[in-house]
């Protein structure tokens, strides 16, 4: 097999061990799922596994990689088409649908991580100082009179609405719709001006 086609297999097959770990994971958090849960969920020996990653920290660290770039990506692609924050607020809107259930726990679980381990902690910093230079560039596109202090609020503001409605509200299904109304009209007249 050339080098070519060796590192593509191997590209792959990380994928494949990264995709059955992320679902382990989704299930049964990143210490609850072993290395058979991942084996048999990939449908690799432990042996192959160890050829593509030499831990189960390994794979913990490269699937909190894989899962905080989706989020990065996702974050990038949807927040500047929000004119306000009902869409935001909402966990059941078109907004959210591009974050599947699975995405959703993983995301918790990874903030979980990141509360108790440097690297993670790392690992979100860093694509957080992507996306907030990706949305600056943008939100400087779209209102080019704001100030750096002024779109930096903004991103800000926006990641921290996120980031709540990512841990609270996927839960708790009992959310008040007219309280959300309201809310939305209070935060779009002092975001979206």
């Amino acid at each position: 097999m050339s080098k070519l086609g060796n590192d593509e297999f191997l590209q792959q097959r990380q994928q494949l061990i990264i995709s059955a770990a992320k679902n382990c994971f989704s299930r049964s958090g990143f210490h609850g799922a072993s290395m058979a849960d991942i084996s048999r969920e990939s449908g690799l020996g432990a042996g192959q596994i160890y050829r593509y990653f030499s831990s189960k920290e390994l794979i913990v660290s490269e699937t909190i990689k894989s899962i905080a770039v989706s989020w990065r990506v996702f974050l990038q692609n949807n927040l500047p088409l929000q004119s306000s924050t009902e869409n935001i607020i909402n966990a059941e809107s078109d907004f959210w649908q591009g974050w599947s259930y699975q995405d959703r726990c993983l995301l918790l679980e990874m903030y979980s991580e990141a509360s108790r381990n440097a690297a993670v902690r790392e690992i979100l910093a860093h694509e957080e100082q992507l996306l907030v230079a990706e949305l600056d560039a943008l939100f400087q596109q779209h209102i080019p009179a704001s100030s750096p202090q002024q779109r930096s609020h903004r991103i800000q503001f926006l990641l921290m609405l996120v980031d709540g409605v990512a841990c609270r509200a996927f839960g708790d299904k009992n959310v008040d719709q007219l309280e959300l109304t309201r809310i939305n009209g209070i935060l779009s007249r002092h975001l979206f001006c």
